[in-house]
C-alpha cells in the first residue's frame, strides 16, 4: 500500500511497482492521483487509526510505503495541519501497521534532517545523528518523525522500517526550483555552499527497490554531483544577488506561489553545506542515480519550470479517470 498516492512521487511509484510480477498495489491518498498509477487500485479517504488497521488486514498488506507529507510535493496547508499530517499521521500509521501485522514500512525523509553546519563532514553517512535543533517547517517535522521511527523500531523488532533521506527533489512542484527561477535570487554575502538534488525518476526507483529489497534502516539518496547555489542559479538563467543576511527573510508561507520566496529552507543552508554519502543505497539496494544535478536544473530551466512528461501523464490520468467515472 502506498500512503500518498495523491502526490506525483506516489503515483509514479505505484506505476513502477505495477511492472513487478506478483505485486498488487493499493494506493491511499487525500486526493486523486495526479498521474497514471498503472493497474493499482486507489482509495481517496482520510482514515482513522482503526480504519487503517481494518484496511491493512482486509487487503493483507505486507509492505506500506509512506510518502504523505504536507509540503513535500505540493503547496502545504497551515502549520498545525502540516504537523498533524506529517508527525501525528506517521505515528498513527506506524501503530496501525504494527497492529495489522505489516512486515515492512518504507518512509520518505529528507537529507536536510542532518542540518547545515560548519562541523558537518565532507560526506555525511547514515550513521551521523540527525539535527535536534535549528530546523523548521517540513525538515523539523521529518526530523521529529525520524526520532519517533527510531524509538518505534526498537520497540517493534519484527517490523522492518526503511527511511529514505532524499536530497531536494526535482520534478513536479518544488519550492527550491521556484527560488532558482526568481529574478536575482538572494544569497548571503561571503557564503556559497554546495547542495545536492535528486531527480524524481531516481527517487521512484529508490522507493521501489527499498520496498522490494526487504531492508531496514536509513538510506541517503542524491545525484552523484553537488552544485554551488550560485552555479545552480546561473544554470537557471538568473544571476545571484549577494545580500546581507539580516535582509533575507525566510518564507513562512511555503506553498503560496503568489509571493516570491527568497529562500525556502532554513537560513543555515544558505551558509553551510549538507552533502550526503549514498554508498549504502548503492551497495544494499543496487540503486544508482541516472541524472546529474546540473542536467536537472538545465532541463527545468528549458521547460520554464514545467515538466512536459508530467503534462502528458496528467492528460492520460484525466482520460483514465473520466473513463472510470463513466
Amino acid at each position: 500500500m502506498i500512503n500518498g498516492v495523491g502526490g506525483l512521487l506516489g503515483a509514479r511509484v505505484a506505476r513502477r511497482l505495477c511492472d513487478e510480477d506478483g505485486v498488487a498495489v493499493l494506493g491511499l491518498s487525500r486526493c486523486e492521483p495526479p498521474a497514471p498509477v498503472g493497474r493499482a487500485e486507489w482509495l481517496v479517504a482520510r482514515l482513522s487509526g482503526l480504519q487503517l488497521v481494518e484496511l491493512l488486514q482486509a487487503e493483507q498488506v505486507d509492505t506500506v510505503i509512506h510518502l504523505d507529507f504536507a509540503g513535500a510535493d505540493s503547496p502545504g496547508e497551515g502549520h498545525e495541519a502540516a504537523v498533524q499530517q506529517n508527525v501525528l499521521g506517521t505515528m498513527e500509521l506506524l501503530g496501525a501497521c504494527a497492529k495489522a501485522g505489516v512486515s515492512q514500512v518504507v518512509i520518505r525523509s529528507h537529507s536536510g534532517v542532518y542540518g547545515a553546519s560548519p562541523l558537518n563532514p565532507a560526506l555525511i553517512d547514515e550513521g551521523r545523528p540527525i539535527a535536534r535543533r535549528g530546523l523548521s517547517g517540513l525538515l523539523r517535522d521529518m526530523a521529529e518523525v525520524e526520532v519517533f521511527v527510531a524509538e518505534f523500531a526498537a520497540q517493534h523488532p519484527d517490523l522492518r522500517i526503511a527511511t529514505l533521506r532524499m536530497a531536494h527533489m526535482v520534478g513536479g512542484w518544488s519550492p527550491l526550483m521556484e527560488y532558482f527561477a526568481q529574478p536575482s535570487p538572494r544569497t548571503i554575502i561571503g557564503f556559497d555552499p554546495s547542495l545536492q538534488l535528486l531527480h524524481i525518476d531516481d527517487a521512484v526507483e529508490a522507493v521501489a527497490l527499498a520496498a522490494l529489497a526487504r531492508c531496514s534502516g536509513a538510506f541517503n539518496l542524491a545525484a552523484d554531483d553537488a552544485i554551488c547555489i550560485s552555479q545552480a542559479i546561473r544554470l537557471s538563467g538568473q544571476q545571484p544577488m549577494p545580500t546581507f543576511e539580516g535582509m533575507i527573510v525566510p518564507s513562512a508561507t511555503i506553498g503560496d506561489r503568489s509571493k516570491l520566496r527568497p529562500w525556502p529552507l532554513d537560513m543555515a543552508f544558505l551558509r553551510h553545506g549538507c552533502i550526503i554519502d549514498t554508498r549504502r543505497a548503492r551497495d544494499e539496494l543496487g540503486w544508482a542515480p541516472a541524472h546529474s544535478a546540473a542536467d536537472m536544473i538545465r532541463a527545468a530551466q528549458q521547460l520554464d519550470g514545467r515538466d512536459g512528461a508530467d503534462r502528458a501523464s496528467s492528460e492520460a490520468a484525466l482520460r483514465t479517470f473520466l473513463s472510470r467515472r463513466r
